[in-house]
């Protein structure tokens, strides 16, 4: 514990108190005039009390002004003494009601200061009124009493005071030690509680998974900071919101309540955070328990597979391509050789043989459609067989504006189409990769078609052959790259492709 803050509270407080005591006083003096004794020194009443007032107001201006001086509670200490002396010998000496005020000083002397301190000012009470008494007595100075004591009346009541004195100095100062020890207890605990707490937070701010705690109706309690990441929301905006309202699929309680109860439960689900990111997380749920195990809420423990899952799919679409392309090369070669001699004698034919137009139609269409399985084929073949590449440095930028330029050119695009470059947000230079995004405003894609879209003969437009996104994601993963779609039905979709940087 900080003592000098603590002086210094106890200080403010009691000054405001001694203030509320003098005006008391004075209320006194003035509702009650019998407890003030009708001597002539009682005339100097109401000025001590304006003294003293203002004294006290300057003690709470020095407080303010000066706060870390250490002399503050000896100064006064000192002016509540001389203060209550004056008014005790004003008030009578020992006929004053006021003589209970020593008890007060001794009590706030054993708070502001040790054992010792609160014993020393028990004793220079006990001194002063003592030294008042005497002279007052021996005609030293005016007596102020209405009548005049017996000698054995002084002693008793000497006695008296000195007991009662001594014996608050003693018992106020016990208890205020032991204010102090306990305070100073407390005050560790409070740092060990805090230390604690503190730890504690750091490990589940920490995790690398997400943690929400709710209560048992799902008002959220708790989201560390990597829950904050993978949700797209920060905790001070879902404080206390229901954890329903954020995702009805991640709200698991009620239907599995039993289940949950028993061993816990798991399941894998869609979540769209606030910005329109689409993510696969895994959720596990587990009982909140107090310290006497009963039930007071739900933990929530999640990780983003987003990344995990698209790393399966793409295993899963290398093996397919694979097997696809092995098959593809088998079936081209085939098929090639055969159709070839068709082609080669049906052109023949059609030289040698005067045909009608009809005929001519017809052979037309075998010459056509020929060489349009001549075309994919070819393309199969372009597919399967091992590639040789030549990698070299080149401006990304550059790259892309010329590609987009061409593709403006082509009349299929024309004005129904209208291409937006955006090389500030699209295109993301990250550590080691660069992040090169392509959107589009169309039809999107569902999961089926999302989960086969790199696979060939996937196409669904007039005239694809399938293989293009195919061969795309040949060329990316030749560059130690990587190839993603993120797309919904009617949202359109986003195409990013990721490429190690050389620089």
């Amino acid at each position: 514990m900080n003592q000098n803050v603590s002086m210094r509270e106890w200080l403010d407080w009691l000054t405001r108190v001694r203030l509320l005591m003098i005006v008391l006083i004075l209320g006194v003096g003035a509702v009650w005039p019998q407890y003030v004794p009708a001597s002539s020194a009682n005339r100097y009443f109401l000025p001590l009390i304006i003294l003293w007032i203002t004294l006290g107001i300057l003690h709470l201006i020095l407080v303010r002004w000066i706060p870390h001086a250490q002399w503050h509670g000896g100064l006064q200490i000192t002016s509540d003494i001389l203060m209550i002396s004056a008014l005790v010998y004003a008030t009578g000496l020992q006929e004053s009601y006021f003589i209970s005020l020593y008890l007060l000083v001794i009590i706030v002397a054993s708070i502001l200061f040790s054992r010792r301190g609160a014993f020393t000012t028990a004793g220079a009470c006990l001194g002063i009124l003592a030294g008042l008494t005497a002279l007052a007595s021996a005609g030293k100075i005016p007596r102020t009493a209405l009548s005049a004591p017996t000698a054995e009346g002084l002693r008793i009541w000497f006695l008296s005071n000195l007991f009662g004195f001594l014996a608050v100095a003693y018992l106020a100062s016990y208890l205020a030690q032991s204010l102090r020890r306990k305070g100073v207890e407390l005050e560790e605990k409070r740092e060990e509680l805090l230390d604690l707490q503190d730890f504690t937070q750091d490990i589940i701010h920490s995790m690398r998974g997400g943690l929400v705690t709710t209560d048992l109706e799902g008002r959220i309690i708790l989201l560390n900071r990597t829950g904050e990441d993978i949700l797209g929301w920060r905790f001070a905006d879902v404080r206390g919101r229901k954890l329903g309202e954020i995702s009805e699929d991640f709200w698991l309680p009620g239907s599995y309540e039993a289940n949950i109860k028993l061993h816990g439960f798991r399941k894998e689900i869609d979540f769209r955070t606030p910005d329109g990111q689409l993510r696969y997380l895994g959720i596990s749920v587990s009982l909140l328990r107090s310290r006497d195990s009963l039930r007071s809420g739900y933990v929530f423990n999640f990780q983003d597979l987003t990344e995990l899952r698209r790393l399966e799919q793409e295993v899963a679409t290398k093996e397919r391509m694979a097997a696809l392309g092995r098959l593809s090369a088998a079936i081209a070669h085939e098929i090639r050789q055969p159709l070839t001699a068709m082609a080669g004698a049906v052109k023949e034919l059609a030289r040698l043989v005067p045909l009608e137009d009809d005929e001519k139609h017809l052979v037309g269409i075998v010459s056509r459609e020929s060489e349009r399985l001549n075309h994919i084929i070819t393309d199969f073949l372009n597919y399967s067989r091992e590639k040789t590449y030549e990698f070299g440095e080149e401006d990304v930028r550059a790259l892309l504006d010329e590609t987009l330029t061409l593709i403006e050119k082509k009349p299929e695009v024309g004005p129904k189409y209208q291409i937006v470059r955006a090389f500030n947000v699209g295109l993301e230079e990250r550590p080691f990769w660069l992040r090169i995004a392509f959107r589009d405003t169309g039809i999107g894609l569902d999961a089926k078609q999302r989960a086969k879209i790199f696979e060939p003969l996937q196409s669904g437009f007039e005239g694809g052959t399938g293989l293009g996104l195919s061969i795309v994601y040949q060329i990316v993963q030749a560059h130690s790259g990587r190839i993603m779609v993120v797309s919904e039905k009617d949202r359109g979709a986003e195409f990013i492709v990721d490429l190690p940087r050389v620089a």
